[in-house]
């Protein structure tokens, strides 16, 4: 359990309180307007094309762009829905926040400003244990032992090779880095060409087998040392975060911040009432976000939950 107090939100007539924990898995169940959840990064990792047989699964880093040895440098980022929304929900937008932070010695280099791509990964994957953390050599990683992605294969310890990750040919979405530390960086589904997000996501919330993420690459690749860098899932409230927004489908009712036959009983999302133990959870806990008044429009909404974890997140670097 990660405390943390961030009193109040007044936003479009509607209260939205939240006390008692950072979620694991934060659920918001509002009347009218639809659920919304962040999910945190099940597994991510990045790879190196300048040393392509070395993993990096352990990295508290996600590298993109190119090092300063002439290795392109991809992150790969998989998120896990709850199970109880397979063939209950219908997605409608969704925001992935990932925060940068510095480069080189030191870390107070800011990274080079980019274009960031989502493509879907096609290929099942494993996050490794891999990590280098010697002076200069945060992106050269350990050589793959029994298990964990590297730029040449998607599990080093056997099956079909790909060469810096295999992927759908359509680009999801994309999302500016800035050179800055500390900044959120977000792809927002309901920015111009990134509708793509929420039919990736549908698919993993509805044929969870097919669920690997995302290969997240950069418009600096080709050139030496423009890299970007950022917070992994291991960085405690800095990692991978994707907030979705959905409904529920035609014989389903919002209930318990789910979806459920007629309403009447929890559709199974892994989140519980406010300030009790989610199932699953790894001991963590799952503090749900009432609303109160009118509420705003989904949209809105999810505009709400995406900055409150953003308040959360420079809380715990102040």
């Amino acid at each position: 359990m990660r405390p943390f107090s961030v009193g109040v939100l007044l936003f479009g007539g509607s209260v939205l309180a939240a006390a008692g924990c950072l979620p694991e898995q934060a659920a918001v169940q509002t009347d009218g307007v639809g659920l919304m959840q962040e999910w945190p990064a099940a597994a991510d990792t990045f790879i190196n094309a300048a040393f392509p047989d070395n993993n990096n699964g352990s990295s508290p880093s996600l590298y993109t762009g190119q090092n300063g040895m002439g290795g392109a440098m991809r992150a790969l980022v998989r998120f896990e829905p709850p199970a109880g929304w397979q063939g209950r929900v219908t997605v409608s937008r969704v925001v992935l926040t990932m925060v940068t932070r510095g480069t080189g010695s030191g870390e107070t280099t800011p990274p080079t400003a980019a274009t960031a791509s989502l493509q879907a990964l096609t290929a099942a994957w494993q996050e490794g244990t891999g990590v280098g953390d010697g002076s200069g050599q945060n992106t050269v990683g350990q050589a793959c032992g029994t298990a964990g992605a590297t730029w040449n294969q998607p599990a080093c310890a056997g099956g079909t090779a790909w060469s810096g990750g295999a992927v759908a040919t359509a680009v999801s979405a994309t999302a500016s880095v800035p050179a800055s530390l500390e900044a959120a960086v977000t792809w927002d589904s309901d920015a111009a060409g990134n509708a793509g997000m929420v039919a990736d996501v549908q698919s993993w919330i509805d044929a969870p087998s097919a669920n690997q993420g995302w290969r997240i690459a950069s418009s600096t690749e080709g050139t030496n040392g423009l890299a970007q860098r950022f917070y992994a899932r291991e960085a405690a409230a800095k990692g991978p975060a994707l907030a979705v927004t959905a409904t529920c489908n035609p014989d389903f009712a919002e209930a318990d911040g789910g979806c459920a036959a007629g309403g009447s009983a929890d559709g199974g999302t892994g989140a519980s009432d406010a300030g009790s133990p989610a199932p699953g959870g790894d001991g963590g806990c799952s503090c749900g976000l009432s609303a109160a008044g009118g509420g705003p429009a989904g949209g809105a909404a999810l505009l709400v939950l995406v900055a409150l974890m953003q308040v959360v997140r420079r809380g715990r670097r102040s």
